[in-house]
């Protein structure tokens, strides 16, 4: 939709808006440009009047037709289906229309023309109009409770998740205060899982009629767990699976809005229709995971599946996601199909006991690195996959480099294996172990580069089977004859991946692959030659670890690097001696292309590799707001001054003076007496840790004089008060930025920089009791 469009609808809402606030409708608000799920994808009219948007009860929707009305009309039927109406709107140049949806068509209900269409009056006094005559459809023309379709509900679900997921989240942000900071937990990423698994627990506990009839939404969550102890043990445990070590409580504000949807299907009688139910299910996996982008092999186990399993089809599902399991688990009670086994968790939860033997279909993509702590653990694990073999996993390598590396010493003989992996394993100098331990045991039945530039690997374990397969780049096959050694092998499907097809098909023919018992390729005649040829530079510039810009041509830096046959090397060499060195490496292509009668390899580009993009954390305000709407909460928590403020504790304290120029050095202590100097040199005498203490954190903040209590006991009070506020403040800090900073990293620097900012005791101190200040 064009700008101006765009621009209309924001000021017909902005006109909605006032005729609701202060008219006579049921209208309760309107949304612009909504997302909705409908018959023909996700749809966004410019408008839609709400009567109650949480219960999904629309009264109205205005679409802004531009060319093709007809199509637009289509539109319209579909989104007044989702959401439950039998009419919708259209606002077009001459004209406005209400449309009535008949048997899935557009039919005329009524017509106002447009008059003055100059002048903007005219427009507000029109939708006045026309938000009067919906009234009426708004009530007589909502579709019965029996009729609506699986969109109108996946639609309620969707707003119920919008609502119930920001104090969730702002709930799981904040316990990261409380967790190991070294934490490599997802928080908004649990939220969600968390956020869906609750809506998933509601609808089961619905269709099961284990629900009890009357729930408070402050005792929501107790009675969701109690109800899931009467359920089956397989969707019980599916319903279980904890989305992050020690969730957080589910907030009144998302229990509150769960309780509504409750409350609200039960009015709808949602469980009363068995294919509603499962159609509703299905419906609301698919708007979730959405359709598979590539054709996925059918297998008896799925390790982390793009979609869940609606099927009987699996025996086993592994997944990091709780709400996939959750959903296939709730699938499968639903239709009645035979239970599967479910894991949630990582492929290390795997052992070669608990894997079936049979085909495996497994997503590899996991690009987080292991940490130290993980280390050792997974390390353990590698060895019942791997019990003839010394492997070391080292921190800060790819989870799915050594989730491979165990998956393929779990597997049986002659099991198969649909494997999705990262390029990496090609590309990165880290895979190495895992693209040998490949290549010794396993059989490649076909390769396939996929959309997402991810490689699938269709392999058996049985390695005497090995013949000739074909690797599909989008729409062309290439043939590819495996090379014994496991380097040249990875270096072929490198060239097969990236050379023009033309090029491609010189290798093993024209450009042959060097031989372990041939003279080394970098002491053949006319290998210098070559090195300065387009074709050579092209490909050490995409096979791994060498620097095509810094490489010396005349050391052996790869001994799989393909060349052209000795005799055209030699011809080569002779060539370039008859031409003069300044136009050596103009011709030499052209000449190389003519020897080889291929005429792309002189017209061959080094390859663009690209460096992996930097994604920034897009949050609800830029760094400098965040940074002074924290300082302003932080002041309306109240912000220690101390000693001033702790002195109104103490009853009639006997008051003493100190002046010095800071900052105070401890410089000798003997038997509870300390010797304090100051800047220009002054001695203070003081006696007791608490003034000595005390003293030191004034000189720290700048302070030059202050008045104290003479008192030990007093000065002890002073010190615990302060102590005590702190730890408060620091915790109020840390919920604060956790709570309203997704990357807990960036949480992490934004608490440490505020409180370096507030000139106040470093936090080990007070979070350390029996570390002090000296």
């Amino acid at each position: 939709m064009n700008e101006h469009l765009q621009q209309f609808a924001h000021q017909l809402a902005i006109w909605a808006e006032t005729i609701i606030e202060h008219g006579r409708t049921p209208f309760r608000r309107v949304d612009t440009y909504p997302i909705i799920d409908t018959a023909q994808g996700i749809k966004s009219p410019p408008l839609i009047f709400w009567i109650n948007r949480q219960s999904m009860m629309a009264g109205g929707i205005l679409l802004l037709p531009e060319n093709d009305l007809a199509s637009e009309l289509q539109i319209g039927c579909s989104c007044a289906t989702a959401l439950g109406l039998r009419h919708f709107v259209t606002w077009e140049a001459n004209c406005v229309r209400i449309w009535r949806v008949e048997k899935e068509q557009p039919v005329e209900h009524q017509s106002f023309p447009l008059s003055n269409p100059d002048q903007p009056e005219t427009f507000r006094l029109l939708l006045a109009e026309i938000l009067d005559t919906l009234k009426l459809l708004a009530v007589l023309g909502a579709i019965p409770a029996k009729e609506l379709t699986p969109y109108y509900f996946n639609n309620l679900f969707q707003i119920t998740l919008e609502q119930a997921l920001p104090p969730l989240t702002e709930a799981y942000r904040s316990q990261r205060s409380e967790a190991d900071e070294n934490s490599t937990e997802d928080t908004d990423t649990s939220a969600c899982e968390a956020n869906r698994l609750r809506l998933l627990q509601v609808l089961a506990l619905l269709w099961l009629n284990k629900c009890p009839e009357s729930i408070m939404p402050e005792k929501m969550e107790q009675a969701i767990a109690l109800a899931l102890l009467e359920v089956p043990a397989a969707l019980k445990q599916a319903l279980s699976f904890k989305t992050t070590t020690n969730p957080p409580q589910l907030p009144l504000e998302s229990a509150v809005v769960f309780h509504h949807l409750l409350l609200r299907l039960r009015q709808l009688a949602w469980t009363q229709e068995k294919e509603n139910v499962t159609e509703s299910i299905y419906r609301l996996a698919e708007f979730w995971f959405q359709s598979k982008s590539e054709e996925e092999d059918l297998a008896a186990v799925y390790l982390y599946p793009e979609t869940p399993d609606l099927s009987s089809g699996a025996d086993l599902l592994l997944s990091n996601s709780p709400s996939l399991l959750a959903i296939s688990a709730l699938s499968t009670e639903i239709t009645n199909s035979s239970a599967k086994r479910l894991i949630c968790g990582n492929l290390f939860d795997l052992h070669r006991d608990s894997l079936p033997e049979q085909k495996i279909a497994a997503r590899l993509l996991n690009q987080n690195r292991i940490t130290t702590s993980e280390r050792r653990k997974y390390t353990t694990a590698l060895r019942s996959a791997w019990p003839n073999r010394h492997l070391k996993i080292k921190a800060g390598q790819s989870f799915w480099l050594w989730e491979l590396v165990h998956l393929l010493g779990l597997c049986d003989i002659r099991q198969n294996l649909s494997l999705e992996i990262p390029v990496d394993l090609l590309n990165d100098s880290e895979a190495q172990i895992a693209w040998t331990l490949l290549c010794e045991n396993y059989s490649f039945q076909g390769i396939q580069l996929l959309k997402n530039n991810n490689l699938k690997f269709r392999i058996l374990r049985d390695k005497s089977t090995q013949e000739s397969f074909f690797l599909k780049i989008k729409e062309e096959t290439r043939e590819i004859v495996p090379i014994e050694n496991p380097i040249c092998f990875k270096n072929q499907l490198l060239l097969a991946l990236n050379l023009p097809g033309s090029v491609y098909k010189l290798l093993g023919n024209e450009i042959i692959w060097p031989d372990a018992d041939s003279i080394p390729c970098h002491q053949l005649p006319g290998w210098e030659t070559y090195t300065q040829s387009r074709l050579y530079k092209w490909m050490l510039a995409i096979l791994p670890g060498h620097d095509s810009e810094n490489s010396d041509p005349l050391k052996p830096v790869n001994s799989c690097i393909p060349y052209p046959e000795p005799l055209q090397l030699k011809e080569l060499e002779d060539f370039s001696k008859n031409k003069p060195e300044t136009k050596l490496t103009e011709t030499i292509d052209l000449f190389l292309a003519t020897l080889l009668a291929c005429p792309a390899v002189a017209d061959l580009e080094p390859p663009k590799i690209s460096k992996t993009p930097r994604f920034l954390t897009s949050e609800n305000h830029s760094e400098k707001n965040l940074k002074e709407a924290i300082a302003q909460q932080l002041a309306a928590h109240g912000i220690p001054n101390f000693p001033a403020q702790y002195l109104y504790f103490l009853d009639h304290p006997v008051m003493c003076s100190y002046t010095f120029t800071p900052p105070l050095v401890l410089k000798n202590s003997l038997l509870g007496e300390f010797e304090l100097e100051d800047a220009e040199g002054q001695m203070l005498s003081v006696y007791g840790e608490e003034l000595k203490q005390i003293l030191l954190i004034c000189s720290e903040s700048g302070r030059t004089e202050i008045d104290l209590p003479k008192g030990r006991h007093q000065l002890e009070q002073l010190l615990q008060y302060y102590l005590k506020d702190l730890e408060t403040l620091y915790n109020h800090l840390s919920n604060l930025c956790y709570s309203q900073i997704k990357d807990s990293k960036s949480a992490r620097k934004m608490i440490k920089n505020t409180w370096k900012r507030l000139n106040l005791p470093k936090p080990a101190w007070f979070r350390n009791p029996k570390q002090q200040i000296s």
